[in-house]
């Protein structure tokens, strides 16, 4: 949607910025239903509602303790995923990243990485946090991988943490300390 373009952080491909109210409806509510993607998150346990969307919405909105930005296509102007800081410790000044790219035809191609990069840069740069942390399924390589390339290094193992079709996965530990 053109009409949101209130660019945040901007890179080559996506830009991001905040989250609208009008991003609560459409395409951005069924992300968090959808079965079929939901192979290494927890998202669509739960059915998603406009109650918990709009409960979701005013948190990050409202609050210092998480900084959620919709990360937007450049070429389509189109709000293809989010990526936040999550559960910023202000004293020791680190925060777990989370990401999500709904829509299935704009994963891949290096945007959901340009959003890491520019939300890291951010973090460091801005915010002046430390420490930047995530929890990533084992078997999840090609995002175990993405994480690495953008600096992230494992640092440990859950044991089976994650249930997902009856079975127990590990999650694996990873974080990225300011260069700065």
């Amino acid at each position: 949607m053109k009409d949101l373009y209130h660019p945040f952080l901007v890179g080559e491909i996506i830009y991001l910025r905040g989250l609208e109210e009008q991003d609560l409806v459409g395409s951005y509510f069924q992300w968090f239903n959808d079965q079929e993607s939901d192979v290494f998150t927890n998202h669509a346990v739960w059915p998603n509602s406009q109650k918990k969307m709009r409960a979701f919405f005013d948190k990050v909105a409202d609050g210092r303790s998480d900084l959620v930005l919709a990360i937007i296509d450049k070429a389509s102007h189109r709000h293809i995923g989010n990526i936040g800081l999550h559960d910023i410790n202000w004293q020791h000044r680190h925060a777990k990243l989370a990401i999500i790219v709904g829509e299935k035809d704009m994963r891949g191609g290096g945007r959901g990485a340009e959003a890491v990069r520019l939300v890291t840069g951010h973090a460091f740069k801005r915010l002046n946090l430390h420490r930047i942390h995530l929890g990533v399924r084992e078997d999840n390589t090609p995002a175990r991988r993405a994480y690495a390339k953008a600096g992230f290094q494992e640092e440990g193992c859950l044991r089976d943490v994650f249930l997902s079709g009856g079975t127990y996965y590990n999650v694996i530990n990873m974080s990225l300390i300011s260069p700065y």
